[in-house]
C-alpha cells in the first residue's frame, strides 16, 4: 500500500475570474468537482464591464442563478465570515 505524500497545501476549492465578451465571469471548482460553477458570494457572477456588452448581472452561488432580492436575502441571513474569509488576530499587523 503506498502513502500519498502530500507536497503542496491542497485547497477545498479553485477560484478564477475570467474576463470573456465583455464581462466578467466569476467561477469556482471545489475539490473531486471537475467542472467549473459559475459562484460569487461578493457580488454577481457574471459582470459586464464593457458599455457595449449586451450580458446583464447574474447573481450565482454554487452554480444556482438568483434573483438579485433572493441573492440579497441569503447574503444577509449569513452569520459571521463567509467560509473563505480568515480571520485576523488583533494586533499582529500593527505597524506602531
Amino acid at each position: 500500500m503506498k502513502v500519498k505524500k502530500v507536497t503542496r497545501k491542497e485547497r477545498a476549492y479553485e477560484y478564477r475570474k475570467i474576463k470573456n465578451e465583455g464581462a466578467i465571469y466569476h467561477l469556482i471548482r471545489f475539490q473531486g468537482d471537475i467542472n467549473y460553477k459559475l459562484h460569487s458570494w461578493d457580488g454577481p457572477a457574471i459582470q459586464p464591464h464593457d458599455p457595449g456588452c449586451k450580458l446583464k448581472k447574474e447573481y450565482h452561488i454554487n452554480g444556482i442563478q438568483y434573483s438579485k432580492d433572493v441573492y440579497d436575502e441569503i447574503i444577509q441571513d449569513q452569520e459571521g465570515l463567509p467560509w473563505y474569509k480568515q480571520t485576523a488576530a488583533k494586533g499582529e499587523n500593527n505597524r506602531h
